[in-house]
């Protein structure tokens, strides 16, 4: 009996985390597809946006994921929405009312469509572990960055080497 527990206990705490770290998408795999509404009720799909070079901030209700916001702002500026789309995520499955309260309280509006994911399907799809996570997708749907929270100059340098 002491047999089956500990091994029941090796499955839980031991494989099941490598199981789920091997099924994250890295640089060079197929970008997930995942459609979702927008703030203004708007459908979304990843796939709308192939021959364009697509960054992502996976975001929660936090300061660092609106300071991450902040910096896609200015990386906005950078780059026409005909090369590059700009998506903000709420991942974390809040409602539609709790995410448009904390988008109230940044120091700007965001210049980019903010989606919500009441079924968390991109943040399991994706594998999140860091708040916020920046992904860039290229023009072929292929995943080419994964990072925690990065700077709008260096997101910029790295788009413009994709274009």
């Amino acid at each position: 009996m002491k047999k089956f527990i500990a091994s029941i206990i090796f499955v839980i705490f031991i494989v099941t985390p490598v199981c789920s770290f091997a099924a994250m998408p890295s640089s060079g795999d197929q970008a997930p597809e995942f459609s979702l509404k927008s703030m203004d009720g708007k459908e979304m799909a990843l796939s709308n946006f192939k021959g364009k070079v697509v960054l992502i901030g996976m975001f929660h209700i936090c300061v660092p994921c609106m300071n991450q916001a902040m910096e896609f702002n200015k990386v906005r500026k950078q780059f026409d929405e005909d090369k590059v789309v700009i998506l903000g995520i709420n991942t974390n499955g809040d409602t539609k009312e709790a995410v448009s309260k904390y988008l109230s309280k940044f120091p700007e509006k965001v210049q980019f469509p903010y989606l919500i994911d009441p079924g968390k399907e991109v943040y399991k799809s994706y594998s999140q572990r860091d708040m916020p996570t920046v992904l860039i997708v290229d023009q072929k749907s292929n995943l080419k960055a994964r990072t925690p929270a990065v700077s709008a100059d260096q997101l910029t340098n790295y788009i413009k080497k994709m274009l």
